[in-house]
């Protein structure tokens, strides 16, 4: 699955969550295309070991600009209440 921030708008989705996710094995990379930066993040199955040199294809992509990186961030700030 790949996603990209600048095709998806944040709209809060209010459910009961109840539980915590295990931790998720995760990578990230910078990269330049066209001249502007992007960072991704890519998660991998649980229980995966990312140590190893030969890593799977990964579960999910995601990719931020740094207009859509920015709106990330203050949308965990305003959800966590970070100044």
């Amino acid at each position: 699955m790949r996603l990209s921030f600048k095709e998806i708008y944040f709209k809060k989705h209010d459910r009961n969550a109840n539980s915590v996710h295990e931790i998720v094995p995760a990578t990230f990379q910078t990269f330049k295309k066209n001249g502007e930066k992007y960072f991704q993040l890519d998660t991998y199955d649980i229980g995966y070991d990312i140590s190893g040199l030969s890593l799977k294809q990964s579960k999910h992509k995601l990719q931020f600009d740094k207009e859509t990186a920015r709106k990330f961030i203050n949308l965990l700030k305003k959800e966590f209440d970070i100044q």
